[in-house]
């Protein structure tokens, strides 16, 4: 070891052999040749030897506990208590299913089923409005009232048609009861039965274009509009004494937000990872922090041309009423994990452009261990061969006990 003086404070700093440092300069070149995350542990692990041999004055002899004895077989033993052994956190290997998914951008809309306009089924006068837009409706609670002339019309012809009906079946009656008392009244009963049958498709017409209008129309030709679910009132495009003309006009539009659907563009690449039934989680920006739980109910099956992506729809039960239309939603589709053992990343010491670990074979004593793994977003890596679970592997300090 090699010591130093500086001015103005004098102090011994214990530099390593240069043996070691052209170790930790190999190691840094083959963590070069790996990807970016594991260079940054190699560097953060080799600060981490230096600051050691700084600390321990470059022997382990210094504070009367013996070197890092290491075997022929590659086992490495490390004394109790020492500066070493202060260093090292040592764990056991657990399993766990890992959540992994496909996530894409989203947004809440209204169910169509549970989202009706309001239009005016006849041309007329707007002659009051009976509700505000947020107010509650149950089903029937009226919402408008117009008055229209061609209602007017048509429910006189229904009247007219419902008389002549009645007319047509006394008369017919009438022939029955004279040819039944030997009366010669064949022919009268005939023409009677086709006037009969005449005036009840007349008056099943008229009826059905007064239906076709509205349930709800007075005599006097008054159309009231009624609502046909329950919800609230999320527009009104009319006011009193408007004039109706154009009958692709909405009046009203009344939504029940009770169920909700979230609804979000999966790119092409990823819908194999996609199926009905699969768990879904859902983050929105109005509430941080909140993850809302769902199942894949329905997928379209035709793609979108322009931007090739399919259109992912959830169901969202929303009793509390805080979720609206238009929110905006991160929708992550939970793909199916197998049961995997996962490891720090900081557990991972490259060797000879390998990754390994140091797995405890008994108290204090260690053994290098080449593992497989899968590198995902976060501190945790995915191990799929060289480890089993209740091993108990070095997960802080690792870099301490390589020689490589």
């Amino acid at each position: 070891m090699k010591t130093h003086d500086f001015f103005p404070v004098r102090f011994k700093v214990a530099l390593p052999e240069p043996g070691a440092v052209s170790g930790l300069a190999g190691h840094m070149s083959v963590m070069t040749a790996r990807n970016g995350r594991l260079l940054t542990c190699a560097i953060r692990h080799m600060l981490a030897l230096l600051g050691l041999v700084v600390l321990t004055g470059g022997s382990a002899l210094a504070d009367g506990h013996p070197p890092i004895q290491r075997k022929a077989d590659g086992r490495v033993t490390v004394p109790e208590g020492s500066p070493v052994d202060k260093r090292l956190t040592v764990m056991s290997v657990t399993v766990s299913r890992w959540n992994r998914g496909t996530t894409a951008p989203g947004v809440i809309v209204a169910e169509p089923a549970r989202n009706v306009t309001v239009f005016a089924p006849a041309a007329g006068k707007v002659l009051d409005v009976a509700v505000r837009v947020g107010e509650h409706v149950d089903v029937g609670d009226e919402i408008a009232h117009i008055l229209s002339a061609d209602a007017a019309q048509a429910s006189a012809d229904e009247l007219k048609a419902s008389a002549a009906l009645d007319l047509a079946g006394r008369m017919l009656r009438r022939a029955q009861a004279v040819l039944a008392a030997g009366g010669d009244a064949v022919k009268d009963v005939e023409n009677a039965k086709a006037g009969y049958a005449q005036a009840q498709a007349e008056e099943q017409r008229a009826k059905t274009h007064l239906d076709s209008l509205s349930t709800s129309v007075s005599a006097g030709g008054v159309i009231t509009l009624r609502s046909p679910i329950e919800g609230a009132v999320g527009s009104v495009n009319t006011t009193e004494g408007m004039n109706v003309v154009d009958l692709t006009q909405p009046l009203a539009v009344v939504t029940n937000i009770a169920e909700v659907w979230a609804v979000a563009s999966i790119p092409e690449r990823d819908i194999r990872n996609v199926a009905l039934g699969q768990a879904v989680n859902l983050t929105l920006p109005a509430f941080p922090g909140q993850v809302f739980h769902s199942t894949v109910s329905g997928i379209e099956p035709i793609m979108q041309a322009d931007t090739q992506v399919l259109m992912v729809r959830v169901i969202l039960p929303n009793l509390d009423r805080k979720l609206h239309p238009n929110m905006y939603a991160n929708m992550t589709v939970m793909a199916p994990q197998p049961e995997t053992i996962s490891v720090p990343q900081s557990a991972l010491v490259m060797n000879n452009d390998q990754v390994t670990v140091f797995v405890e074979v008994s108290p204090h004593v260690f053994e290098r261990r080449i593992v497989q793994v899968i590198y995902d977003d976060g501190d945790l890596c995915r191990v799929t061969s060289g480890l089993t679970p209740g091993a108990r592997i070095v997960t802080t300090g690792a870099v301490l006990l390589n020689d490589d």
